[in-house]
């Protein structure tokens, strides 16, 4: 990779949003939702509200930023152990990835999921620059080349590759499956919250198992 120089102006403007992304995240963990305010924030960061509403025009942006960095660094820790063309097996270490991120944010997580409902709308689709990538995931090398998604268009995006690469019947609904990931990752978050057995990754793992199995899926070679 060849490191690109940034100006100082970019760099603060970089660390500036992230700083805020990261004091708010930070306040989510005990804090409600609703009673964390702006102007907490600001003092936090040391930023007037003016340049906080320049970054996110509304609190539920940060939240949607938030989940964008998170899942690029989910696909990028899945990436590097499973082999190219194994598309069924990256959707399995994306979810197994997903659930070890998890575990060390339970309050946040449900939160979010909350957020999520009550918004009634899909979150929005965003741009995130090499620099915040980098500035948030240092230690990601090659972060810049991971797409910006989110996991509903992820799984579409794998299930295609799957079909071309004869892991998946050419008769499969991508629509369809797509629907049954994401009602696993939503409703295995929310099950094993109340479950004897909480730990997500199992969980995961075992629907996974019971869906693959049931479409006769066929692995690529090397995948898991």
């Amino acid at each position: 990779m060849v490191n690109k120089e940034y100006s100082l102006r970019e760099r603060k403007h970089a660390k500036t949003k992230i700083a805020i992304m990261n004091a708010f995240i930070k306040r989510l963990e005990k804090t409600r939702f609703d009673d964390i305010s702006v102007r907490q924030i600001c003092k936090d960061v040391d930023v007037s509200e003016g340049t906080f509403f320049n970054y996110f025009p509304e609190k539920i942006d940060i939240i949607n930023y938030y989940m964008h960095l998170e899942f690029l660094k989910v696909v990028w820790k899945s990436r590097k152990d499973v082999p190219e063309g194994a598309c069924v097996a990256l959707i399995d270490a994306v979810l197994e990835n997903l659930g070890k991120e998890l575990l060390r944010y339970d309050n946040i997580i449900y939160q979010l999921i909350a957020l999520m409902i009550v918004q009634r709308q899909r979150p929005k689709s965003l741009s995130i620059s090499d620099l915040e990538r980098q500035i948030y995931l240092p230690d990601c090398e090659g972060i810049e080349n991971i797409k910006v998604m989110l996991p509903d268009d992820f799984f579409s995006e794998c299930l295609k590759e799957a079909v071309r690469h004869g892991e998946l019947s050419k008769d499969i609904r991508i629509d369809d499956l797509q629907v049954s990931l994401m009602t696993i990752l939503s409703g295995t978050l929310l099950a094993a919250k109340f479950a004897a057995n909480k730990d997500m990754v199992y969980h995961f793992r075992r629907q996974l198992q019971f869906l693959w199995k049931g479409l006769g899926t066929k692995r690529a070679a090397g995948g898991r």
